[in-house]
């Protein structure tokens, strides 16, 4: 539980930061004038910015989560490789 929760932030927290650096993110706003008596301003937000941060922070949260399970299994494995010499 504990690997999956500091993948997805990990992954959270870089592609954040990747994504701001990389893609660029443009707001788009429309200015309506004297529209019904008042004057608005409509803020967007840039969808395809917003989907390919979330597919980088999904990406990376998966990358996260297989290096360190791959790093585990090394490790595991040395240690029984150790344990094995050092028994007989």
């Amino acid at each position: 539980m504990k690997k999956i929760f500091l993948s997805i932030l990990g992954g959270l927290v870089l592609g954040l930061i990747l994504s701001f650096l990389l893609f660029d993110y443009e707001s788009s706003w429309t200015s309506h004038l004297n529209r019904a008596g008042v004057d608005q301003i409509v803020n967007e937000m840039d969808f395809d910015f917003v989907f390919n941060s979330s597919l980088l922070v999904i990406g990376i949260s998966i990358l996260i989560y297989l290096i360190w399970s791959f790093v585990e299994k090394k490790k595991d494995e040395k240690f029984l490789k150790e344990y094995e010499s050092n028994r007989k």
